[in-house]
């Protein structure tokens, strides 16, 4: 069976392309065509053009010059030609897309592109890209030797939101000698690449040297790949969709964290994709595969006491009270001497926070901050208090418990000291003999940005 998405003879036509725009695709404010001056960009933005009448939004181009070819700057001039004989308005940029350490010269010139793409755009704008039913093989197959899943095997969807609007892939249905096809018919004229002939990059390599043989065997190999693709994003979608429903049974109350109980219900593999998502829907870099595997058996099946963390990036992922917590690392170090508190704010150095007090109900008595030295200071051994309303004192290990600060958190906690003896543990508690007298008025200590 054919895919809805395939046209039954892979011959390229632009009343196909505007039956793609206009009725599978979102009702956008502009089209903008991400014109290369290649072939495949050139084939989208002729075929905008011979249709341009029946569009539902303006059409417009963007070319960006990446400056890594020594002919960078012809490849602007034609495109800005190009789009002056079709009347196309042209947005161009130069950007730097050196490799960074680490970081492959296709992955940089990606980047940076989408980078610039993405600052010159308006909301609502539908950026349109020319990859085709071959790029997406290849994305496939790319994916596969890197051993991903089913979200990787997807490939390339036609269509995502993105920025203030989508980026969507128009061309994806056809092959690329049909396009190649529709051009020389209409006698277009079109850059060559020569970096697209070197065989040093990965999808070049696929490209001259694997899909070639496939499609010699197999004449339907790039058909089939992409159909493949389709199939693999429909199963994403469906364990995307599964993920956010179990997601929603093992957030907390507050849901700010994953109850690991309810995370030990599901199966390792549903564990996995909950988590992925959880950190998928804030926005952070995905943590590796392996990675993945490991955080899930060390949350769900480490010691109720085992101080588990996770580390990736920027963030770390911890447990404390059968929760995971999800913090972003901290690297900085605490005050060694005691910091002396004048006014109603103090900064605590980078990374750290400031303290401010305010007046209300309760809180530290303000006869004794007044008539004291007011210091900030941070744990020590053997350190205890007695908590107001408390009898007896107890050690700050055990307040914390309490008081429910997690362990990463309790060397950084600002003391509040008063004469040398401990007045409050930051914003958590107040300590005896310091409170304010019941019904009076004292000051809240409240720890900003922690």
């Amino acid at each position: 069976m054919s895919s809805p998405n395939r046209p039954e003879s892979n011959r390229f036509e632009p009343q196909q392309l505007l039956e793609q725009l206009n009725e599978r695709f979102p009702r956008p404010a502009g089209y903008c065509v991400a014109f290369s001056g290649g072939l495949d960009s050139t084939v989208l933005l002729h075929a905008l053009v011979a249709i341009r009448g029946l569009l539902r939004a303006p059409l417009s181009a963007i070319h960006i010059d990446h400056a890594l070819q020594p002919g960078s700057a012809n490849w602007l001039r034609h495109c800005r030609q190009q789009c002056g004989q079709l009347d196309i308005p042209l947005q161009t940029l130069v950007v730097d897309a050196v490799a960074q350490p680490g970081e492959s010269p296709e992955a940089a010139a990606r980047n940076a592109r989408y980078a610039a793409i993405a600052a010159l755009l308006g909301p609502r704008v539908m950026l349109l890209t020319a990859h085709h039913q071959d790029d997406q093989a290849e994305t496939l197959l790319l994916q596969l030797l890197r051993g991903s899943g089913v979200e990787g095997l997807a490939a390339m969807p036609a269509i995502r939101e993105w920025q203030d609007g989508w980026h969507a892939r128009p061309l994806l249905p056809w092959r690329r000698t049909a396009l190649h096809s529709w051009a020389v018919a209409g006698r277009l004229h079109w850059i060559d690449d020569p970096s697209n002939a070197q065989t040093v990059a990965d999808r070049n390599y696929l490209r001259h040297q694997v899909v070639p043989k496939l499609r010699a065997r197999w004449p339907a190999a790039t058909d089939n790949i992409a159909h493949s693709a389709a199939l693999c994003a429909e199963a994403a979608e469906a364990q995307r969709r599964q993920a956010q429903h179990d997601l929603q049974g093992v957030l907390s109350e507050d849901r700010r964290r994953l109850r690991v109980a309810a995370l030990r219900e599901l199966s390792p593999a549903a564990a996995r994709r909950v988590l992925r998502g959880w950190l998928h829907s804030m926005a952070l870099p995905p943590l590796p595969r392996r990675r993945l595997h490991e955080a899930v058996e060390q949350l769900c099946a480490a010691r109720c006491d085992a101080a588990v963390c996770i580390a990736w990036g920027s963030h770390e992922l911890r447990r404390f009270r059968d929760e995971v917590w999800l913090i972003r690392q901290n690297l900085a170090r605490v005050p060694s001497q005691p910091l002396d508190w004048l006014g109603d704010e103090l900064a605590l150095g980078p990374g750290l926070g400031w303290l401010r007090r305010r007046a209300g109900p309760g809180g530290i008595d303000r006869a004794c901050w007044e008539q004291g030295r007011v210091q900030v200071r941070y744990r020590a051994a053997g350190l205890r208090c007695r908590p107001a309303g408390r009898a007896g004192s107890r050690s700050f290990k055990k307040i914390a418990q309490e008081l429910l600060i997690p362990p990463w958190q309790r060397d950084r906690t600002p003391l509040i000291y008063i004469d040398g003896r401990i007045a409050a543990i930051a914003d958590a508690c107040v300590c005896e003999p310091f409170a304010a007298p019941k019904g009076d008025i004292g000051w809240i200590v409240d720890w900003v940005d922690r």
